[in-house]
C-alpha cells in the first residue's frame, strides 16, 4: 500500500494457518478500499500466492456484471509491485465509479429530519473535534493526526465524518432513525462541502432524496440481524440490497421513480451488497407522495394472565377487547383501528414493568369461537435485555406520549416518532449488550479442566458452589492476595457451566456509595431537571428477570467498605433465600404497585478483605443473610507448578514457598495480627517469562512486601528487620 500511495485502501489476507484453508495450496492479499464493508464489494489489487505466483486485479464476489479478473505471473515483489502500479489508474477509477450505501442519522433520534430532506441536504457536526474543513485533509492518517487520536483511541465521529467526505456522487443514503427504522433514502448529489452555520451542521452533501417513507424492520426478517444498521452517524450498510429490495415491495411506485437509477432491476437478495451501475440521475422523478398506512400502538401485557417471556419469536396470542367482567376495555375505539401490518410495543406490566417484544399484528377486530371479540399479533421480536419504565419515562422528547400521561388501560396509540423513540432506547440497550458480546467469548467451563484456576482444594471449591446454590448470597473474606475476585468469577462460571460475562455485574462499595447508585434514587438529568433512575443492582435485576432460565452473578467487591445497611435498605429482606421474588414497594416509588424483587436466579457475592482493621466489622444482620467462607494463602503444588511453567527457576520457586509459608506462621501466630494479614499468593504471579528473575523477585521484596511487612511490625523495628531478611535470595 505505502510504494503503490493507496493511503485510503485497507487490505485482507487468507493465509495457511486455521482450518478454514486447511488443505487449500495457495493463499492470497487483497487490498480494496477503507469505505468498503469488506473486499467482496470492491475491485481489489489482488496478490495470489502459490506454486506460481499471480498479481493483477480482482473484481469482489459480490459484484454484478463485474468486468473480467486480471492475473499476471509475477516472479518476484519486485514484479508484484510493478503490475499493480500498472493496473492501479483503472482500479482506483473503477472504485470510485461503484454505488456505495450509507446510513445517516439526521440529529440526535432524527430531529434534524424534516429540514435536511427539505433543503435537500446530509449535514454533520464536527462532534467538537479540533478539524474544521474536511478537504484539508487527503488521507485518513492526516485526518486521525488532526483530530488529537492515536490509532487506538480513534473515536466513532471521526470514521463518520471521513466516510462522509469520501462518499461519491451517486452513493445511496439511507436517512435512520435509531438501529431499525430507515424513514427515507437519497441519492448523494455533489461533493463534499465546507459551510459556516451557527446550528454547526458544517459538513454537507447535495442530496436529492428519492422518498421519506419510513421502513420498520423487525427481527427475524433478515436471518441473524437483530438490527438494520450500525450505531455509527454516517457509515456503510451491511445489508443495502435487502433494504433496496424492501423498498420495492413496499410501493408500486417504485419503478417509477427508481427505475434509471438501476436500482429497479429484479435480484434475489442472498445477504451480500449489490453494485449498481450510476445512471441519469436527472431524470428521476421526485412525485411520489408518503403513504401512512402503518399505525402504531402500546399494548399493556399483565403478567398474571400472560406473559411476554413465557413466549417466543414467531408465536402467535391473542388480546381481548373485554375485561374478565365483560366489559370494554380502555380505550375500546383503538381495537376498533388495529389492522393487519401495524406495529405495537410489547410491554409488561407490574411487576415486571418492562418493554419486552415488538408485536405485528396480524388479524384486526374479529371475534373467535368462545373467547369474544379479539385481535391477533404475532411475537415479531423479543429482546435480550428489555427497557423499564423508569428509562423511557424519564425521556423529555415522552412526556406526551398517551401510555406515559395516562397508564390505566391495555392500548394506547403512538405516534410514528414515539414509536422510533421507545424503539431506539431499547436497540441502543441491546446493541451496547451485542458489542460486550462480540468481545465476550463463550466457552464451556468445568473447575476440574480449568488450566488457570484458583489455587484450592478442589473439594473446597465445590462446597463453596454448593454452599451458594443453596444460601444465594456468599462473602469469601481473607487477607490481601487471595485470589477473592478471581475465584468470585470462576465460581459464577462453574454454576453457569461456561465464561458468560454477560451474566455477570460487578462493582467495588466505598464509604461514599449510597442507596441511589445501588438502588434507585433521584438524579439531575442532561435538561437541568432531576429524573428518578436506576442503580447498578436494580438494572441487573430486571436483566436476570428477563432470562430467568439462565443463572447471574453480582459480585459486591470490598463490600465491608460501604454502609452496608445505607446501601442495601430494602434489601436486607428481599435477598433472603426464603423471600426471593417477594415484591416490595422502594423508598423512591412513585406509585402504590411499583414494586420490586429479587430473582431467584440472582446469586450475590461479596469479598472481603480481614485486613481492614479501621472497618467496622459487617452488620450483624446482614451477616445472618450470607454466609461467610474463609480463605487462606494456598501455596500448594498447584501454586508450585504455576510458578515453575511461567518459567522461575526450581530455586526461587523453592525459596518463594518456604519462605513465605514461613512468615505466614509468623503473621497468624502473633497475637497483634492475626491470619487475616497473611501475605497472599498473588503477589508473585506477575512474573512474565524471559524476564530477569532476579531483578523481578528484588522490586516485589522492595516495593511491595518491604513496605507490607513494615507496616505490620511498625512497633518491633527489629522483627520487621528479621522478617525482611528472610525474603532475601540470590541467585546462584
Amino acid at each position: 500500500m505505502k510504494e503503490l500511495s493507496l493511503p485510503d485502501y485497507t487490505y485482507t489476507c487468507f493465509d495457511f494457518l486455521g482450518p478454514n484453508n486447511y488443505g487449500d495450496t495457495r493463499c492470497w492479499i487483497a487490498l480494496y478500499p477503507m469505505q468498503k464493508i469488506s473486499h467482496k464489494e470492491a475491485y481489489q489489487f489482488f496478490v495470489n500466492l502459490g506454486a506460481q505466483p499471480e498479481a493483477g486485479r480482482q473484481a469482489g464476489y459480490s459484484l454484478r456484471e463485474a468486468l473480467p479478473n486480471v492475473a499476471i505471473k509475477a516472479a518476484t515483489s519486485k514484479d508484484v509491485v510493478r503490475i499493480l502500479s500498472e493496473n492501479k489508474p483503472g482500479i482506483v477509477r473503477l472504485n470510485k465509479e461503484l454505488r456505495s450505501y450509507y446510513k445517516y442519522s439526521p440529529g440526535k433520534q432524527a430531529a434534524e429530519w424534516d429540514r435536511f430532506y427539505e433543503e435537500g441536504v446530509i449535514a454533520l457536526t464536527s462532534f467538537s473535534l479540533p478539524i474544521g474543513d474536511l478537504s484539508r485533509y487527503e488521507s485518513w492518517e492526516e485526518l486521525q493526526k488532526a483530530s488529537g487520536f492515536t490509532a487506538t483511541q480513534v473515536p466513532a465521529e471521526l470514521w463518520s465524518l471521513w466516510f462522509f467526505k469520501n462518499a461519491h456522487a451517486g452513493d445511496l443514503v439511507f436517512a435512520a432513525r435509531g438501529l431499525n427504522t430507515c424513514i427515507g433514502v437519497g441519492i448523494v448529489e455533489s461533493d463534499y462541502y465546507y459551510e459556516t452555520v451557527t446550528d454547526g451542521f458544517c459538513h454537507r452533501r447535495r442530496v436529492k432524496w428519492l422518498t421519506n417513507r419510513s421502513y420498520h424492520f423487525l427481527s427475524g426478517t433478515l436471518k441473524g440481524r437483530k438490527t438494520l444498521f450500525r450505531s455509527d452517524i454516517f457509515g456503510p450498510v451491511k445489508d443495502a440490497a435487502f433494504l433496496v429490495e424492501q423498498y420495492k415491495e413496499l410501493s408500486g411506485d417504485w419503478q417509477k421513480i427508481f427505475g434509471t437509477t438501476g436500482l429497479a432491476k429484479k435480484s434475489s437478495y442472498t445477504g451480500k451488497m449489490e453494485s449498481i451501475p450510476v445512471t441519469n440521475l436527472e431524470e428521476i422523478a421526485m412525485d411520489y407522495e408518503r403513504e401512512g398506512n402503518l399505525s402504531f400502538w402500546w399494548l399493556n401485557a399483565n403478567p398474571k394472565i400472560w406473559s411476554i417471556s413465557g413466549c417466543h419469536e414467531g408465536q402467535t396470542q391473542i388480546y381481548t377487547t373485554h375485561n374478565e367482567r365483560g366489559n370494554k376495555r380502555r380505550v375500546y375505539k383503538y381495537f376498533e383501528e388495529v389492522k393487519p401490518g401495524d406495529l405495537l410495543i410489547g410491554y409488561e406490566s407490574t411487576p415486571a414493568k418492562q418493554v419486552k417484544a415488538i408485536l405485528e399484528v396480524t388479524k384486526g377486530l374479529h371475534t373467535q369461537e368462545g373467547i369474544g371479540e379479539v385481535i391477533e399479533f404475532q411475537i415479531a421480536e423479543i429482546f435480550e435485555y428489555p427497557v423499564h419504565w423508569n428509562d423511557l419515562k424519564s425521556i423529555p422528547a415522552l412526556k406526551n406520549c398517551e401510555v406515559f400521561i395516562n397508564n390505566q388501560g391495555s392500548l394506547f396509540s403512538l405516534t410514528e416518532e414515539e414509536f422510533d423513540m421507545i424503539r431506539e432506547v431499547v436497540d441502543e440497550k441491546n446493541i451496547s449488550a451485542e458489542k460486550v458480546w462480540e468481545n465476550n467469548e463463550i466457552r464451556p467451563y468445568s473447575f476440574a479442566r480449568d488450566p488457570d484456576k484458583p489455587f484450592m482444594n478442589p473439594e473446597e471449591f465445590r462446597q463453596i458452589t454448593s454452599l451458594l446454590t443453596r444460601k444465594k448470597n456468599v462473602i469469601l473474606q481473607g487477607p490481601p492476595g487471595v485470589g477473592k475476585t478471581f475465584l468470585a468469577k470462576k465460581i459464577a462460571y462453574e454454576m453457569m457451566g461456561e465464561t458468560n460475562d454477560l451474566c455477570i455485574e460487578m462493582v467495588q462499595f466505598h464509604q461514599s456509595y449510597s442507596y441511589e447508585d445501588f438502588i434507585q434514587g433521584v438524579r439531575p438529568s442532561a435538561n437541568g431537571s432531576f429524573e428518578l433512575k436506576d442503580g447498578i443492582f436494580h438494572a441487573f435485576c430486571q436483566r436476570a428477570k428477563a432470562h430467568p432460565e439462565k443463572n447471574y452473578f453480582f459480585i459486591i467487591d470490598e463490600i465491608n467498605r460501604g454502609n452496608l445497611s445505607k446501601i442495601f435498605g430494602e434489601l436486607m429482606m428481599l435477598i433472603e433465600t426464603d423471600k426471593r421474588g417477594w415484591d416490595l414497594k422502594l423508598t423512591y416509588a412513585e406509585e402504590e404497585d411499583e414494586r420490586f424483587s429479587v430473582p431467584e436466579n440472582l446469586y450475590l457475592i461479596g469479598t472481603m478483605n480481614t485486613a481492614d482493621r479501621s472497618l467496622a466489622i459487617v452488620d450483624y444482620a446482614l451477616r445472618r443473610r450470607f454466609a461467610f467462607v474463609s480463605l487462606q494463602p494456598d501455596l500448594n503444588e498447584s501454586f508450585r507448578t504455576f510458578l515453575e511453567e511461567k518459567g522461575l527457576s526450581q530455586s526461587l520457586t523453592e525459596h518463594i514457598i518456604r519462605q513465605v509459608a514461613s512468615l505466614n506462621k509468623e503473621i497468624r501466630e502473633d497475637v497483634s495480627l492475626g491470619e487475616g494479614f497473611q501475605i497472599g499468593h498473588s503477589y508473585f504471579c506477575t512474573y512474565r517469562p524471559g524476564e530477569d528473575e532476579n531483578n523481578w523477585w528484588q522490586e516485589i521484596v522492595n516495593f511491595e512486601l518491604k513496605p507490607l511487612l513494615e507496616e505490620l511490625w511498625f512497633d518491633d523495628p527489629h522483627k520487621y528487620r528479621q522478617m525482611l531478611r528472610r525474603l532475601e535470595w540470590n541467585k546462584i
